[in-house]
Order: C-alpha cells, then sequence, then structure tokens
C-alpha cells in the first residue's frame, strides 16, 4: 500500500513542476507589462546627467542627487544636486524630445531659511526652482525648528494665485506663463500653519542664466 502511494506520487511530481513552471511565467509576463515607477523618467534622466556630465568633465568626481522631476508637455525638468570634488550646486536641467538642451544653476539655495526662489525664463515660461530644507530658521530666537514643507502658494502682482503641492519632496519646480513678478510665497506645514512666506529670506527671486549643452 505504502509503496503503491509512492509510486503515484512520483508520477503527479513532473505535473506538479510544469504546472508551477507555467504560473510563474505568466504572473512574470504579467509584471513585465507594468511600466516600473522609475521606468517613465530613467530615460531621459540619463541624457540629463550624460549632459551634465560632460560639462562639468573638469570635475574629477561627481555625483547627481536627483530632487524633484517634473514632466510638462514634452519638458522633461531634473533638479538635481550635484557633489563635486570643488563646491556643491543646485542643478535645474531640462530635456525636450530625447535631448538635453540646457541647465541653470540655483544662485540662491535653500540655506538656512529652508527654501529659496530661483526662476528661469524661457519660451514665454518662468520656471521657479529651488531645494528644500527640513528645518528652518527662526531669527527671534536663533533656534531652528522642522519644516515638514506640505504646500507652496505662490501669489502674483496681477492677483493670480499658483498652488503647489509638495510634501515630502526635497525640492519643487513650479512652472507659470508669462513673466509675472512674484508678490509673495506661502509655505505650509500639514496642520495648516504657515512654516515661512516669501519675505522671511531677504531678497527678490534670483533670475538665473540658462546655459545651453554643446551639439555632440
Amino acid at each position: 500500500m505504502g509503496g503503491e502511494y509512492i509510486l503515484k506520487i512520483k508520477k503527479v511530481i513532473p505535473y506538479f513542476l510544469l504546472l508551477v513552471l507555467i504560473i510563474l511565467n505568466i504572473t512574470g509576463c504579467s509584471r513585465n507589462n507594468f511600466p516600473k515607477k522609475e521606468d517613465k523618467y530613467t530615460k531621459t534622466q540619463k541624457i540629463a546627467i550624460s549632459a551634465l556630465s560632460d560639462t562639468f568633465s573638469m570635475c574629477k568626481t561627481k555625483k547627481f542627487n536627483l530632487l524633484k522631476y517634473k514632466k510638462y508637455d514634452n519638458w522633461h525638468l531634473f533638479l538635481f544636486y550635484m557633489t563635486t570634488d570643488n563646491s556643491p550646486q543646485y542643478l535645474l536641467c531640462l530635456v525636450e524630445n530625447n535631448k538635453a538642451l540646457w541647465y541653470a544653476s540655483a544662485g540662491y539655495p535653500a540655506m538656512s531659511m529652508g527654501f529659496g526662489v530661483n526662476r528661469v525664463k524661457y519660451k514665454g515660461k518662468s520656471i521657479y526652482f529651488c531645494n528644500l530644507n527640513t528645518s528652518t530658521w527662526i531669527p527671534s530666537t536663533g533656534a531652528r525648528k522642522p519644516t515638514n514643507y506640505t504646500k507652496m502658494v505662490f501669489e502674483f502682482e496681477n492677483g493670480t494665485k499658483l498652488i503647489e503641492n509638495v510634501k515630502g519632496d526635497k525640492g519643487y519646480i513650479v512652472i507659470v506663463d508669462g513673466y509675472k513678478k512674484l508678490k509673495d510665497l506661502i509655505l505650509y506645514n500639514a496642520k495648516g500653519e504657515i512654516v515661512n512666506r516669501y519675505e522671511d529670506i531677504g531678497y527678490d527671486c534670483y533670475e538665473c542664466k540658462v546655459v545651453g549643452f554643446k551639439s555632440k
């Protein structure tokens, strides 16, 4: 009785293994049909990094940390924190139609106040960008407190407003029509409290120069 049972089991095993292989193959194919989260910009990100690496070829060591990515029509915008053997930089890079077109360096990166405001004017658009820090300085006490930014409200002199969600972000990229002057910028935390506003940094937004990449 025991021998017959073992024999039956041995006959079933190959079919069972075949079924397992079929299931694994089907599930594997299904996974491949779903793009990975990073696939949407990995290719253009590599194009941006390659162009920046060539531009800063004089630096022996370079590392690019992606702080923010934004897609706008055919534009792929990347905000990188580039560390080198020299001084670090915050760089905004534009890729369009799989070609890196230009970069801009943040003249006023976020320092003690936790945020900064830089602007690039390009093809009828104003592109605001900067890194965001996890803490901000309180001038009255000299202490620091967590920022926990979740929302930025841009207010312009013509009365228009733009709200940007920045919860958990290390930087921001905001694109607006035209070249309106920024009147105020208010940064809120998750409790709806004002953490910082434009006047805190003590200067107007920095007008950045666009630097085109050399054609290969």
